[in-house]
């Protein structure tokens, strides 16, 4: 406000009270307008810290659901599960390959067993041609017998169709034993390139398997570090909204020593009215007493007008500060829970998605080791019922050697029957019942191999069959559990999902709501304004004053007394410094707790004990 005297060495006494008259009734219109305006203010900024705190406090409850989610034992005793049927599932498929390996090469020695039976069957063969040399020879000695022509020709034709038989079913034998070891070997060469597959494709999701477990362990960690950087944040907003607190404390107090600085001015006032100042014929020094008691009080209520002015400013600038304050550790949070957790998309949860993946990929290798397993026990069954159908045949062509035999024998009875003639037909049934005893030891030979590979492959079959029953009564326990544990990670994935995007909504309303708040609050811009106005008044009044009277020896001693007895420390160095300024120096002779009784006579104000 501009100073309404423009030298006070040229103005009298009188104009200068009247200056100083208008100046107080101003200042103490804008004060009335400070007592009550930080008011509804001061409720406002309250009733919306209550928001704020209920704000920080869901928000912390959901960190705090966020870390419960990811961690504590129930995860842990997941992870636990999770480990362990990974082995069981690692042993599973070991045990299966071991056993399938064995199997094939079960399968190689039956495949090369039947290729033992090729020389045998290939003098089946030969062993018709020599049957057939037999049978012309019979027939062109059989012309020369006689009666018994007929005998020796029925023995021919016997012969011819029996060798037919033999060669019959010799092809058949060798067809079935070709199509056999063309089955062991597409199996044998079918399970080696999957085995190869299978063998990189198992270690491969294992090892993946492993690490996502072993994600899942570090990402349970830093979780549960979660709690703490909750913690940590709630302490640090307890402290904020505390300072909040004490800080709007001061608009009672800045209320209360502006009503006192008011009440000390009206006391200016209504000495001004009773020392009729405006008379004619008063002298500047009829004035002398009122003039010091003016620029006593200005200079005092200044003085702590300006310290509860400067208070009030940096309550309000400390509010708005620690708002800021409460909304970025808000942010810092949810910052190092999504750099912790390594969530930077909360479209998914990749460590869960990655467990339930490998998880799943474990069990499709244990259905294609049961598929495999399934697979040897077919071919299994094939070799023991085609090596049955070979077993049959070479019976056949054991009893048609038999056969053959017995008709040689009867031959040389009825060759020997006839003497000399019967020599040559004698000699050729001797030759053909050595070939056939010949052929018998072949069958046998056969056969002895053909039991072999029965046993074996009885044995597989066995095997087969029981581990079939036995991997998928595990398969399916393993898969009951498994699906289980899939589940819950599900759920776990599903609450972070939904807890993720809730976190970050929630800070981000808390900041955008700080920012709105903190944004609107001017009153210590407001009040500033106005104190400043005052003080200026306050400034020149009491400046003039000491221009015309320094201050009263009754000022400066109750500069000392009040510096003495005030027992805030503010306060007390507001005394302090003014006694200093006026050249009195303070002696403390009382503790700082002790309270002094008050001077009756003071004439400064009752604001002694504000702060």
């Amino acid at each position: 406000m501009p100073s309404v005297l423009s030298g006070i060495n040229v103005c009298p006494a009188t104009d200068s009270l009247k200056s100083w008259s208008t100046l107080l009734s101003s200042s103490l219109t804008i004060l009335r307008k400070l007592a009550g305006a930080t008011e509804r203010e001061f409720l406002q900024i309250g009733s919306q810290m209550q928001g704020i705190h209920q704000h920080s406090i869901t928000l912390s409850q959901t960190a705090h659901h966020l870390a419960e989610a990811a961690s504590g034992e129930r995860i842990r005793t997941l992870m636990d599960r999770l480990r362990q049927s990974l082995h069981e599932m690692e042993n599973f498929i070991d045990q299966a390959q071991s056993r399938n390996s064995n199997r094939c090469a079960s399968l190689s020695s039956i495949e090369s067993s039947l290729q033992e039976m090729t020389e045998p069957l290939g003098w089946f063969r030969r062993m018709k041609k020599y049957l057939y040399i037999f049978e012309v020879s019979i027939k062109i000695e059989s012309t020369y017998m006689g009666e018994m022509q007929g005998e020796f020709a029925n023995l021919a034709i016997d012969i011819n169709k029996l060798s037919h038989q033999i060669l019959e079913k010799s092809r058949i034998i060798d067809k079935n034993r070709s199509e056999l070891s063309a089955v062991i070997n597409n199996n044998i060469i079918n399970f080696n390139k999957s085995k190869s597959i299978q063998d990189s494709k198992v270690s491969l999701t294992i090892n993946d398997t492993e690490l996502s477990i072993s994600e899942l362990e570090s990402v349970n960690e830093h979780f549960s570090s979660i709690g703490n950087v909750v913690s940590s944040v709630s302490d640090e907003n307890s402290n904020n909204i505390s300072i909040i607190v004490q800080s709007m404390q001061f608009h009672d107090i800045y209320r209360q020593q502006v009503e006192h600085v008011i009440e000390s001015l009206e006391g200016l006032i209504s000495l001004f009215a009773e020392s009729q100042f405006e008379k004619s014929g008063n002298e500047p020094g009829d004035h002398q007493e009122l003039i010091r008691k003016v620029g006593d009080v200005c200079e005092l209520q200044e003085a702590q007008l300006q310290f509860a002015s400067i208070k009030l400013y940096e309550a309000v600038t400390a509010i708005v500060s620690n708002l800021q304050d409460i909304g970025e550790t808000q942010q810092r949070m949810s910052r190092d829970i999504y750099t912790q957790t390594g969530v930077h998309d909360t479209s998914s949860i990749s460590f869960v998605d990655d467990v339930r993946e490998h998880m799943a990929s474990m069990t499709n290798l244990l259905t294609t080791c049961t598929a495999t397993n399934k697979e040897v026990s077919t071919t299994m069954a094939e070799v023991t019922g085609t090596v049955d159908t070979i077993t049959g045949f070479v019976s056949d062509i054991e009893d048609i050697g038999h056969e053959i035999i017995q008709i040689s024998l009867n031959a040389r009875i009825k060759a020997a029957c006839t003497g000399k003639e019967g020599a040559a037909l004698s000699a050729l049934s001797e030759e053909i019942g050595h070939l056939s005893g010949e052929a018998v030891q072949r069958t046998d030979l056969i056969t002895s191999t053909l039991t072999a590979i029965h046993a074996i492959t009885g044995v597989l079959s066995s095997e087969a069959s029981s581990d079939e029953t036995s991997f998928s009564g595990s398969l399916s326990a393993m898969e009951t559990e498994l699906n289980e544990m899939l589940g819950i990670l599900k759920n776990m994935g599903t609450e972070l999902l939904t807890l993720f995007p809730r976190l970050q909504s929630q800070v981000n309303a808390l900041t955008e709501e700080i920012e709105r708040i903190a944004s609107s609050i001017d009153v210590h811009e407001r009040t500033r304004r106005l104190a400043d106005e005052v003080l200026g008044n306050l400034q020149q009044i009491f400046s003039q004053a000491r221009a015309l009277y320094p201050a009263s020896d009754a000022f400066k001693e109750d500069l000392r007394s009040m510096a003495q007895r005030y027992t805030m420390e503010s306060e007390r160095r507001i005394h302090e410094d003014l006694a200093s300024k006026h050249g009195v120096h303070v002696a403390m002779t009382q503790k700082q707790g002790s309270i002094a009784a008050k001077s009756t006579d003071s004439e400064f104000g009752d604001n002694v004990d504000l702060f």
